[in-house]
């Protein structure tokens, strides 16, 4: 509808600088929904030849909203109604994961944890390390990752005075870049997926040469790095320390009882969650092959079920330390802990389809990108990657998903790489790239959302504090790719980008740290 117009930027661009300018990013986001049904009425009115009104159009945008919003939910097809069970299962899990919390924190293993970790990790630095580990060690699944690394590590950051949302930050940089680095991940296997019908014979080869040239992926975890060990903060992160906690933890923590309380629910967690990913993808496919049960897993069923059953597990070690009349206490302050996350979730899953398929944001974009590149006169070898990063990451950054600029950018990607006989494998991790930046710094994605939950700040918050760092990474890595173009080596672009960013963290770290 909008595929041809400019106009397609309107919405996730009015998004984005609301949020900026408001921090309500709920508001934001449904400033977003109602502008986009004005869009699209308007749009059908001219297309169909029909005069609406303002009462009319008034009436179609109220309807349009009820149904973007209850898509999330729930969609009536020709057999009847059809319940988005995949997105329910998120949403329950993140209720679990919030009673969860609860269950740790009033039995007195939160505090047996601090008391325990207070002799091994005693500095703010030593907890951020422990939190870049464990998200390196779960990379199977982003939104298991985001949100497991934070209860792991919320208790810990908090008694070494770290704040949340660089908690938020290391979670969220450890998230998608390091799934996109494993090939056996969910993220791996939904990329093999797509490249089906555009390299069919040498996907996983082609997957796997793309990973040495992720400059933005390998180039964030280093940033992450120097980040932790110099303790720099920059401006945002100053001025924005511990913006809506809602954990109640400090309030309602018990006199400490035993460690286990706190280490078996989050082994638990992992374990449970971790065999029913591999299960549902077996149950899907019928063999044991990792790539393909990965391709075919179900993702909300198993984090729902596998949480439950870690929930089960840490009522039944912490039912003695429990009073009777403090269960209810439990799930309300869990649920409602949980409740801002949702909320934020539901419309930012309601908006993305709104951008990417009502408005064609992405593709609006991606065809800019294809006619100037065909028309232009620096050479294809230099402007093919450069473009693809760009116009992948801002594809990312204003639909709020990776996954749909993946959808959007590979077949683009290789049509480009077959014309002008480049190398595919480094066109896509431009590409990838590119998308893994704009989904990591938008703040209507859901990766964002979830690691701000899994930290326990908020979403605006988060947003703002993390995007300076992504944002430079993000410049160090098209000066890679730029460098790795124009001298045919990926090793030119990896030293340039390495010197550059160890240089400007450095200079971050006098200044800011």
């Amino acid at each position: 509808m909008y595929t041809d117009s400019v106009l397609s930027l309107s919405v996730p661009l009015c998004v984005i600088l609301l949020v900026i300018i408001t921090r309500r990013i709920v508001f934001s986001l449904f400033i977003g929904i109602c502008l986009s049904g004005i869009m699209v009425g308007f749009a059908g009115s001219i297309l169909y030849g029909i005069q609406i009104d303002w009462e009319q159009n008034l009436i179609y945008t109220l309807f349009y909203i009820y149904h973007s919003i209850s898509t999330v939910f729930y969609n009536v097809t020709n057999d009847g109604i059809e319940v988005e069970q995949s997105n329910l299962y998120v949403f329950g899990f993140l209720f679990i994961l919030g009673i969860l919390t609860q269950v740790i924190s009033y039995s007195g293993g939160v505090s047996a944890f601090v008391k325990w970790a207070r002799d091994k990790v005693k500095t703010a630095k030593g907890s951020e390390f422990l939190a870049f580990i464990a998200g390196i060690v779960i990379f199977i699944d982003d939104y298991f990752n985001a949100l497991t690394v934070g209860q792991i590590s919320k208790s810990l950051n908090d008694a070494n005075h770290s704040t949340r949302e660089r908690l938020a930050y290391i979670i969220d940089s450890t998230a998608a870049p390091v799934c996109i680095l494993m090939p056996i991940s969910s993220w791996g296997a939904y990329i093999l997926g797509l490249m089906q019908g555009i390299d069919e014979e040498n996907k996983f080869i082609t997957l796997f040469s793309s990973i040495w040239g992720n400059y933005y992926a390998w180039l964030t975890l280093l940033a992450v790095l120097l980040t932790i060990f110099w303790q720099i903060n920059l401006p945002a992160m100053k001025r924005n320390q511990n913006i809506g906690v809602r954990d109640f933890l400090q309030s309602q923590q018990k006199t400490p009882s035993h460690i286990a309380l706190l280490i078996v629910p989050i082994l638990s967690l992992i374990l449970f969650v971790g065999i029913l990913i591999f299960y549902t993808g077996y149950c899907e496919t019928k063999n044991f092959n990792l790539i393909e049960m990965l391709a075919n897993t179900q993702t909300g069923f198993s984090l729902f079920w596998g949480g439950f059953c870690a929930l089960a597990v840490s009522f039944l070690i912490s039912y003695r330390h429990l009073t009777s009349n403090s269960f209810v206490s439990i799930v309300k302050i869990g649920i409602l802990s949980m409740l801002p996350a949702t909320l934020i979730l539901t419309l930012a899953w309601s908006i993305g389809p709104i951008i990417k398929n009502d408005l064609q944001s992405g593709i609006y974009l991606a065809n800019i990108s294809k006619v100037w590149l065909e028309t232009s006169i620096i050479s294809p070898h230099i402007a093919v990657p450069l473009v693809a990063f760009v116009i992948s990451a801002f594809i990312a950054f204003c639909t709020g998903t990776s996954w749909g600029t993946f959808a959007i950018m590979l077949p683009i990607g290789a049509t480009l790489a077959g014309a002008h006989e480049l190398d595919f494998s480094f066109i896509m991790a431009a590409i990838l790239s590119g998308a893994v930046y704009g989904d990591h710094s938008s703040p209507i994605s859901d990766t964002t959302i979830l690691s701000a939950a899994g930290a326990g700040c908020s979403v605006q918050s988060h947003f703002i504090t993390q995007l300076p760092y992504a944002s430079t990474v993000a410049f160090v890595s098209l000066i890679s790719f730029f460098i790795a173009s124009i001298t045919n080596s990926l090793v030119s672009g990896y030293a340039i980008g390495i010197i550059l960013c160890i240089g400007i963290f450095w200079f971050y770290k006098n200044k800011y740290s």
